[in-house]
């Protein structure tokens, strides 16, 4: 059974999606950031139920502490308005969940019943690439984004600012791609796609593109996480940024991504030169498979909740 924690029945559809896939034999009450929350009094009468909490806080709120409901939502005042939001935080306090599964988790926040979750990679799987194949790629970086964060939107600019350094040729419009990579001489080939939520393209387009890349880089959005965490490595090595968010299964760097604690280009092109690279790109693509969807529910999300 699922539960809406508001009085409309508003859920966010990815979170939906993956609660359906949870048998449980308890329900499920999944929470994000909904626009015009109402607090739905149907959950006073729950007993033991889990919680699923995707909400994210804001691009550029800065927080050293796992934001919790039940703990410290007045601490985010700007973020959760009103007496709705204040309702719900109170049943969490008085009724705890049986297992809290939150996403924008610290690893120093992890408890035995607060455990990381993640979006599952819901992408059909791609076939290992061979060392020669990989290393043939025509596209060194790409970097595919939505305007959620303002460092996506600095990348981008960076891309082509950088160029005048490293000599780069760059693609920033997917309607050019084909002949670019058709006709751009220049074999050092960058690519920063802004795809807006107006002008979605198909993900297997997208994922088309990654698999033509060496390194996929995946930037922070609303919060620490990015869907693309659970994209950019199905066929490409993943860069993202450094921080210390918990998840289900580790991205840890040189090992099976690369992480970035400095410049994002800088960092880029060090990981570019990186001599085990194939071997980075062969260890994500092994630790991707860990988070497809069925692999992720039966063999992570469901055992946590039948122990609990």
């Amino acid at each position: 059974m699922i539960i809406s924690p508001d009085v409309n029945g508003e859920m966010d559809g990815s979170v939906l999606r993956i609660a359906r896939e949870i048998n449980s034999h308890y329900p499920i009450v999944p929470i994000t950031r909904i626009e015009g929350f109402k607090f739905n009094p149907e959950l006073l009468s729950l007993g033991k139920y889990i919680l699923l909490d995707y909400s994210e806080l804001h691009w550029n709120t800065e927080n050293k502490d796992t934001h919790l409901f039940g703990k410290n939502t007045s601490d985010y005042p700007e973020i959760y308005v009103g007496d709705e939001w204040k309702k719900f935080d109170d049943f969490i306090r008085s009724n705890p969940p049986l297992v809290y599964f939150k996403r924008e988790l610290f690893k120093k926040d992890v408890t035995d019943n607060i455990l990381p979750i993640d979006y599952p990679c819901w992408s059909t799987p791609y076939p290992m690439q061979s060392k020669q194949e990989f290393n043939a790629r025509p596209i060194n970086a790409f970097h595919y984004w939505g305007r959620s964060n303002e460092a996506r939107v600095k990348l981008h600019a960076d891309f082509w600012l950088n160029s005048s350094k490293n000599g780069a040729a760059i693609c920033d419009n997917i309607f050019h791609l084909e002949a670019f990579l058709r006709d751009e001489k220049n074999t050092n080939k960058w690519v920063t796609l802004n795809i807006a939520h107006y002008s979605r393209q198909p993900i297997e387009t997208i994922l088309g593109v990654n698999g033509l890349s060496k390194l996929s880089v995946s930037m922070k959005g609303s919060g620490h996480k990015c869907f693309r965490d659970a994209e950019a490595p199905v066929n490409s090595v993943m860069i993202m940024a450094a921080n210390e968010i918990a998840y289900a299964y580790e991205w840890k760097h040189k090992e099976n991504c690369f992480r970035m604690s400095g410049e994002p280009i800088e960092e880029i092109e060090a990981a570019l030169k990186y001599e085990n690279l194939y071997e980075v790109y062969c260890e994500g693509m092994g630790n991707i498979e860990k988070y497809r969807t069925p692999n992720y529910i039966n063999n992570y999300i469901l055992p946590l909740i039948n122990k609990a």
